[in-house]
């Protein structure tokens, strides 16, 4: 299985919370989930349409620290 490396601790956080893999996520978002492991890694762009709809999954946390990656750099 292909691992992929989520640049957001914070979304990463809140997938765990929710016992959420990449997969799931990526069938309650309707993306395929080599594309969406790639936008997450920050192999892909993310637009504002893609943050909206990983958003929707998690309606409690405000899509600025869904996003927020960490703070040296290296996420």
């Amino acid at each position: 299985m292909k691992q992929s490396h989520i640049v957001y601790p914070n979304l990463r956080a809140e997938m765990g919370r929710k016992n959420i893999g990449i997969v799931e996520l990526a069938k309650l978002t309707n993306y395929n989930r080599d594309t969406l492991a790639r936008k997450l890694s920050k192999k892909s762009p993310i637009n504002l349409d893609d943050a909206f709809a990983i958003q929707q999954v998690f309606p409690n946390v405000d899509i600025r620290d869904l996003f927020q990656e960490d703070a040296a750099g290296q996420g």
